[in-house]
């Protein structure tokens, strides 16, 4: 990779080595997840929003900023989750227009499977790489990064 202007060297592996390792975390979880649910991380982080009994929270625009994706996008991943049985749309009483995304009986039932997969996979590949201290020092330095980029949006 070329070096990014106004980097230097540590600064620059330090990027390099985030990046990658997001990249190659995420893509890991999604290989567990796939092969057991037939899931992707972003289809349990939306399954597990629905599970939380907030339901202002459910709303189409509210779901879309949080999972970071546009709403057509959304849109597309929760016909795919009616599909195959785990979320249903209803109406929204607060709007005639709206509806609200909700969690089937059946994706509430398959919801603890899934987050136990999910928990697995970020122990193997995430927690059992780190000793307290770094994951101590990976809460903090999130935590800065977040603050830093909510003040900024």
């Amino acid at each position: 990779m070329p070096w990014l202007p106004g980097l230097d060297g540590i600064e620059q592996r330090s990027w390099q080595q985030f990046l990658g390792c997001s990249l190659n975390l995420l893509a890991a979880l999604n290989v567990n997840l796939k092969g057991a649910h037939d899931l992707t991380i972003r289809d349990v982080l939306l399954l597990e929003l629905l599970s939380r009994p907030d339901r202002k929270a459910h709303r189409v625009g509210a779901l879309a900023e949080t999972l970071r994706v546009s709403q057509s996008r959304l849109a597309t991943q929760l016909r795919r989750l009616e599909g195959r049985g785990l979320v249903t749309r209803g109406p929204s009483r607060g709007d005639p227009r709206g509806f609200l995304p909700r969690l089937t009986g059946e994706g509430h039932a398959h919801l603890y499977a899934v987050l136990e997969t999910y928990a697995q996979g970020v122990r193997a590949h995430y927690l059992d790489a780190l000793q307290h201290e770094h994951i101590v020092s990976m809460v903090d330095s999130c935590r800065r990064i977040n603050g830093s980029l909510k003040a900024q949006g």
